[in-house]
């Protein structure tokens, strides 16, 4: 019973510090300047254009988005998709809580590669913390599962369709407001070659 309550623990501590890794990553991109993760760039792109609200709380609208999505696309109520909804609202003050304590911005082109580099890092490890503990997936997974699981199509191909068309969304909704192409750099394309390699480590370092 001891053994049995430490393990919960773990897996509750250990996915509370993966998603605090994965914030703190998430802002560490931003902070580079150099281009945010496909998964990032809309809602950072909104929090630009629609300047009143946070770069987190336009995660909580655009998460809730998605919520809603999944369930048209499971036509149910899955508890595991509603358990989405309060993880949204975490996940977004989280993100807020780093984005205040961290600088906008820092100069130097290898200051800012070291910068990128650390927030993709910590990003991987903070997935694989997540992914090891079990709990609540975030809504961009969640949805990626949900296509996935109802088309009958893999979820890599899945995923990789649904961060193009979160890379494509934030071009078009730039282009319409005239804005600069917020978020979207070298870092876009490292972020989605790095990051899986950092969870495959993981997994060999840490296995299940």
């Amino acid at each position: 019973m001891g053994t049995s309550k430490k393990t919960v623990h773990l897996r509750y501590a250990g996915y509370f510090l993966g998603l605090n890794l994965l914030c703190l990553g998430i802002n560490l991109n931003i902070v580079s300047q150099l281009g945010v993760a496909a998964f990032s760039t809309l809602p950072y792109t909104l929090s630009q254009i629609f300047t009143w609200l946070t770069f987190g709380q336009m995660n909580v609208i655009i998460y809730g988005i998605l919520v809603v999505l999944q369930l048209l696309i499971e036509r149910r109520l899955a508890l595991p998709i509603l358990a989405e909804i309060p993880f949204s609202f975490l996940f977004g003050f989280i993100v807020d809580v780093y984005g205040g304590l961290l600088p906008a911005s820092v100069t130097g082109l290898p200051l800012r590669c070291l910068v990128l580099l650390a927030g993709n890092t910590l990003s991987g490890i903070g997935v694989f913390l997540m992914i090891r503990g079990n709990l609540v997936v975030a809504p961009v997974d969640g949805i990626v599962a949900s296509i996935s699981r109802v088309s009958g199509r893999p979820y890599s191909l899945c995923k990789n369709c649904f961060d193009l068309s979160m890379v494509c969304t934030t071009l078009v909704l730039c282009w319409l407001w005239k804005e600069p192409f917020y978020g979207i750099g070298a870092g876009t394309v490292f972020s989605a070659f790095y990051v899986g390699r950092v969870i495959r480590f993981c997994e060999k370092m840490l296995p299940y």
